[in-house]
C-alpha cells in the first residue's frame, strides 16, 4: 500500500463529482529539441471558463487556466509520489490540523508580498459560508479555521473534527492575491496570483492570453522565469472540437491538447511526446432501495456473474482504456490500491443463474425470472459518450435478458441520468446506473456510498453498508499508510456486496508538438516548455 500526494485541482461537473484528471503513465512530455528563447505556448481548452476566480468556480476550465497564473503550497510529484515544496517550504499534518511554512520573498502579480497570512486568508475565505466558495467542503472543510504567525511564516489549519487528508485537500487550492479576497468579482475577469504568468486579455469564448512575469523564482524543481524553454507567452484557445484539436497540435498551429477517440490514432501515429490522463468511464451503481429488485443481494450479485467484465471495458472505451482497480481513479491518487481484485464474481453465466434459481428467482417458460409474482424487470439508465458506451449497453442488456430479466434501457446526457438519479424526484425510479463518479480522495466517495438519500443527500443508491461505514470511521482517524489501507478495506466493502463496481477507466492523453511539461502533468504555468 502506498501513499500518494495528489492532484492540484478539482472541479464538480456535469456528472455526479467530477475532478479534473490529473495524469501518469505515457512520455513525460519533455520535448525532445533545443530550448526555445521567449517563445508563445499554444494550448488548447475544451470549453469557456466563464467567471475565471477559481475560489468561486467549480468549472473544470477555469481551473485549468487557474494553474496558469496561480502557485499551491506544494507540488505533487505524479512519478514518485514525492511532495515537494512549492509555496510552502515545509508541512506536517495530524488528523486535525496542517501546516504550512511559506517561503519568503514570493511576490504577487501586483508586487505585493504573499504571506502566512494570505494562505491563512484564503483558507477563511473559503469556510466563510457568506462568501458561497465553491471549493468550501470540498477543499477546505466547512468548519476549517486557519490562523497565522508572521514571525515564523507559518500557517496552522485546524478542524473541530478529523478531516481525512486534510493536508492534501488544501495543496489543492490556488493560493489567491489579497487584492483578489478583496475583489472577488474582480478576479473573475483577470489574475491575482503569485504565479509563472499574468493574464493580459480575455476574449470570452475565443482565447485567453498570458505574459511572463519576470523575477519568479519559486516555482517546483527551482523554476525560475530564466529557466530555458519557457515561454514568454501563453494563448489558451477555446477549441471545442476534438478532431479540430487534434488537427491543430498536428500542424504545429497549437503546441498542446488533450485529445481522446478515434482521433488518438493518427496522433499517436505521428510520435508526439505524449501524457496520459485517466478517468472512470464505466461505473455499475446498483439501487438498494426497497422493493427494487436490485436491493437483493443475490439479484446484484448474478448481474455481474452474467457479465463479462474485461469484454465490457474493452467495448465501453472502444478498445482506448483500461479495466479499473478502484473507484478513485484521478491520477495522481492519494493511495494507490485496487479494491477490485478478488472482490467480485467470476464471469460464469451458470452461476449466476444458478444464484437466481437459489434466492428464489424462477425462470418460467418463456425464460423470464420472477420472485413470489414479481418478475426480474430490470431498469438501467446510462450516461452515453457515444457509439462505445452505447454498445457496450447493448452487451449488458442482451447478457441480463439471456439471464431471464426484463431489461429497460434509458440512456440520455449527463443531466438526463442526473436528473433520475439524483434529483430525489423518485429514488425508486431505477435499478442500474452507469454513472461515473469522479473524485481524487475515497473520502470524497463517502455521500455517495452512505448516508441521506435525494435529495437530503448524495446516497442515490441508497446504499446501507454497515461494514463501509465501520471502515470509514476508522479511515477518518488515521494519517498517511494506515489511512490508505484503511479506505481501500472500506472500498472494498461496497464491491464486495456488489453495490458499485468499477468497470472501466478511459484515457484522455496530452499531446505535444514542439512542447512538453518540465515536471508534472498539467499545464502547470512554471513546468510549460517550448522546444524547436
Amino acid at each position: 500500500m502506498k501513499q500518494r500526494s495528489y492532484a492540484l485541482l478539482a472541479a464538480a461537473t456535469g456528472t455526479v463529482l467530477a475532478l479534473s484528471a490529473c495524469s501518469s503513465g505515457g512520455s513525460s512530455g519533455a520535448g525532445g529539441g533545443e530550448p526555445v528563447t521567449d517563445g508563445t505556448f499554444k494550448l488548447a481548452l475544451v470549453a469557456d471558463p466563464g467567471a475565471l476566480n477559481p475560489l468561486m468556480t467549480a468549472a473544470s476550465p477555469a481551473h485549468q487556466l487557474a494553474r496558469l497564473s496561480y502557485d499551491y503550497l506544494v507540488h505533487p510529484d505524479p512519478d514518485t509520489g514525492v511532495t515537494k515544496p512549492w509555496l510552502a517550504e515545509k508541512w506536517e499534518e495530524t488528523t486535525t490540523s496542517a501546516s504550512f511554512t511559506i517561503r519568503d520573498g514570493v511576490t504577487c502579480n501586483d508586487g505585493s508580498a504573499l504571506t502566512a497570512q494570505t494562505v491563512a486568508d484564503n483558507v477563511n475565505f473559503i469556510t466563510n459560508a457568506a462568501n458561497k466558495s465553491a471549493l468550501r467542503g470540498v477543499y477546505a472543510p466547512a468548519t476549517a479555521s486557519a490562523t497565522a504567525d508572521p514571525a515564523t511564516r507559518t500557517v496552522t489549519v485546524t478542524t473541530p473534527e478529523p478531516s481525512p487528508f486534510l493536508l492534501l485537500n488544501l495543496a489543492r487550492i490556488p493560493i489567491m492575491c489579497e487584492a483578489g479576497l478583496k475583489d472577488p468579482t474582480a478576479a473573475n475577469k483577470t489574475t491575482f496570483g503569485s504565479g509563472m504568468f499574468q493574464m493580459t486579455e480575455a476574449v470570452a469564448n475565443d482565447h485567453y492570453s498570458y505574459v511572463r512575469r519576470d523575477g519568479y523564482n519559486w516555482g517546483p524543481d527551482g523554476t525560475t522565469s530564466d529557466t530555458a524553454g519557457v515561454p514568454k507567452n501563453v494563448v489558451a484557445s477555446i477549441i471545442t472540437n476534438n478532431s479540430t484539436a487534434a488537427n491543430q497540435v498536428l500542424s504545429g498551429d497549437l503546441n498542446a491538447a488533450a485529445v481522446s477517440g478515434p482521433d488518438q490514432d493518427r496522433m499517436n501515429a505521428a510520435n508526439l511526446d505524449t501524457v496520459k490522463q485517466p478517468a472512470p468511464a464505466g461505473e455499475m451503481f446498483f439501487n438498494h432501495s426497497p422493493g427494487n429488485p436490485t436491493s437483493d443481494p443475490a439479484v446484484r450479485k448474478a448481474l455481474v456473474q452474467a457479465l463479462n467484465l474485461d469484454d465490457l471495458a474493452e467495448i465501453f472505451t472502444a478498445g482506448r482504456g483500461t479495466r479499473s482497480t478502484t473507484m478513485v481513479s484521478i491520477e495522481p491518487r492519494a493511495c494507490i490500491y485496487d479494491s477490485v481484485a478478488g472482490n467480485l464474481p467470476d464471469f460464469d453465466t451458470s452461476a449466476a443463474a444458478a444464484t437466481l434459481e437459489s434466492a428464489g428467482w424462477k425462470a418460467g417458460a418463456d425464460g423470464k425470472r420472477s420472485k413470489d409474482g414479481t418478475p426480474l424487470r430490470i431498469r438501467m439508465v446510462y450516461e452515453t459518450f457515444g457509439d462505445a458506451t452505447d454498445a457496450a449497453a447493448d452487451v449488458a442488456v442482451n447478457a441480463w435478458n439471456d439471464l431471464g430479466a426484463t431489461v429497460e434501457l434509458t440512456s440520455g446526457d449527463s443531466n438526463k441520468i442526473l436528473d433520475v438519479a439524483l434529483s430525489g424526484k423518485d429514488n425508486t425510479a431505477w435499478d442500474v446506473a452507469w454513472e461515473p463518479i469522479n473524485v481524487a480522495l475515497p473520502s470524497m466517495l463517502v455521500p455517495f456510498l452512505s448516508g441521506p438519500v435525494p435529495a437530503a443527500g448524495m446516497n442515490f443508491a441508497s446504499i446501507s453498508n454497515p461494514a463501509y461505514d465501520a471502515a470509514v470511521e476508522k479511515a477518518s482517524g488515521l494519517t498517511g499508510e494506515d489511512a490508505c489501507a484503511a479506505w481501500a478495506d472500506a472500498e472494498s466493502e461496497i464491491i464486495k456486496a456488489n453495490s458499485a463496481v468499477p468497470f472501466a477507466d478511459k484515457i484522455t492523453t496530452l499531446y505535444f508538438n514542439n512542447a512538453g511539461l518540465a515536471f508534472g502533468r498539467n499545464f502547470i504555468g512554471s513546468a510549460l516548455r517550448l522546444y524547436q
